[in-house]
């Protein structure tokens, strides 16, 4: 009796959300609506049925009185009626925190588009990725009047924007901090720990990342208002470029977090070899200078 009840009310479950169009919703989510696949008032009515059927075979298997068989399985049921609520919750944070997460990401997309920030890879001096010749995945071929057409392949790969790149960290963010809540409600701390983990080591990346972009602006702004002040100055503007990018790489390491102790020796040896080069550079093309100087000195020793 309880099976078939279970049974009645799964397949109720399942026909009320599909009127409501509750898998609109669901093929939103990736649940495609073919006919292999299943659709998320099926899932709904599922869970559902699952919820019904545990007291039922709970009852049945007090009424067995076989305390062998029946004290575990209750203690097995009962764990799983009670971590149910909680699954639960972590899935209604989950998708509430998916759906709030597009929407905060269409909306920085839009703001960063609106300011121009999709022009970021030529302020850091950077080749533009979504200028290139030819797509990815497509195929050159030349027509009978010799002229190349690009055949563009339906798989082919679209390289986002800036923009896009940016709001798509954002959703990212925003998913880890509710998989974090989520856990947490499920109580696993070996699974709380490793999303901490992915959380802290994303959060230094992600530092280390605008660091480093930060510094590759203004090495590229002190090459320009260098280089801009006479021909001879372009050396002096790419080795401050040089200096700065060497600078800041440093920095974003040691924000990342890769062996602290090695950036530092690295970064004072590299500063060591340029220092020596400078003293080298200036005491080789002032040898005659100095030698003049010298010699000027000892004269006038030797009169007095």
């Amino acid at each position: 009796i309880g099976w078939a009840v279970a049974q009645i009310v799964r397949k109720v479950v399942t026909n009320l959300l599909a009127a409501t169009g509750t898998d609109r919703v669901g093929v939103k989510f990736g649940l495609a609506a073919t006919p292999g696949s299943k659709s998320l008032s099926w899932i709904i009515g599922t869970v559902v049925y699952v919820l019904v059927l545990i007291p039922v075979a709970i009852t049945a298997l007090n009424a067995l009185q076989i305390e062998a068989i029946s004290v575990p399985a209750i203690n097995m049921l009962n764990d799983v009626l009670s971590i149910l609520p909680r699954i639960f919750s972590a899935a209604v944070i989950l998708v509430l925190a998916y759906v709030a997460g597009k929407y905060i990401s269409e909306l920085v997309t839009n703001i960063l588009t609106s300011i121009g920030f999709d022009n970021v890879f030529e302020w850091l001096g950077l080749p533009n990725p979504r200028r290139s010749a030819t797509p990815p995945g497509a195929q050159t071929i030349r027509t009978e009047s010799g002229q190349p057409t690009i055949l563009q392949s339906d798989t082919a790969f679209s390289p986002k924007n800036p923009s896009e790149l940016v709001g798509l960290i954002v959703l990212v963010a925003i998913m880890l901090v509710a998989t974090l809540a989520a856990v947490d409600i499920l109580a696993i701390e070996a699974l709380t720990a490793l999303v901490e983990g992915i959380i802290v080591i994303a959060g230094k990346i992600l530092s280390g990342v605008i660091v480093f972009a930060v510094g590759l602006f203004f090495a590229n702004l002190a090459f320009r208002m260098i280089s801009s002040t006479s021909r001879q100055s372009r050396i002096v503007a790419q080795a401050a470029r040089i200096a700065i990018i060497t600078l800041v790489s440093a920095m974003a390491l040691q924000q990342i977090g890769v062996a602290s102790n090695i950036v530092n020796l690295a970064f004072g040896l590299l500063l060591g070899a340029v220092a020596v080069a400078v003293a080298l550079a200036f005491g080789l093309g002032s040898r005659d200078i100095a030698a003049e100087q010298l010699r000027e000195w000892l004269d006038s020793f030797k009169r007095d």
